[in-house]
């Protein structure tokens, strides 16, 4: 009898058998369960892998087969997916069903948007002509204290050359003077000069 229900016990498959054993065991490492779902998760992949461009195959052929009906399919997908094509069909199709007061409310939106659009362009326009005055008038004022500046500039310059006229017209009479306080007022001359210049 007990043979009997030992040999009426199902079989138990290779792998079944290990993993039974190893859950037995208890204290077997937890690398091996890890390994076979790695194992699993890389077939599943493969198998998604394969499936996706068959039917990517797949429908290339049949595109290629059936050129008139691709050429259909992807008008009647441009027309679906372009807006404009896409608002047409809507406007004359479905748009027909409204009713003229929500087409009347859908108007009045527009033009509420519209001009609020238009309220804001004037508003950014303003702004910037105001910042454009602003930006001519510090112009204005920089073109004219340039101006002022090089004017002052040029009666420096002016005001230099007569000193120098003058110190050169002194710088010859003093050569021309004999004697020992001439020497000392030369001395002078090219010191004060010197200091001027540089």
């Amino acid at each position: 009898m007990e043979s009997e229900s030992e040999s009426s016990s199902p079989p138990v498959a290779a792998g079944e058998g290990q993993s039974m054993e190893k859950k037995n065991n208890g204290s077997s490492s937890t690398s091996i369960p890890s390994m076979e779902l790695v194992a699993d998760a890389k077939s599943n992949y493969t198998a998604y892998e394969d499936k996706f461009f068959n039917t990517i195959q797949q429908e290339l052929k049949s595109t290629r087969e059936y050129p008139a009906a691709t050429v259909g399919v992807g008008l009647a997908a441009a027309l679906f997916l372009l807006p404009g094509p896409r608002r047409f069909l809507f406007r004359h199709t479905l748009g027909r069903l409204r009713s003229e007061e929500a087409k009347f409310v859908k108007a009045e939106k527009n033009v509420k948007e519209l001009s609020l659009s238009v309220d804001v362009m004037k508003n950014e326009s303003r702004k910037l002509l105001e910042r454009a005055a602003l930006a001519e008038k510090d112009m204005k004022y920089g073109h004219t204290e340039l101006t002022n500046a090089g004017n002052h500039i040029q009666r420096l310059a002016k005001s230099v050359y007569k000193v120098e006229t003058q110190a050169a017209d002194l710088m010859d009479g003093l050569r021309e003077t004999p004697g020992r306080e001439a020497l000392r007022l030369r001395a002078e001359a090219s010191r004060a000069l010197s200091s001027f210049f540089f």
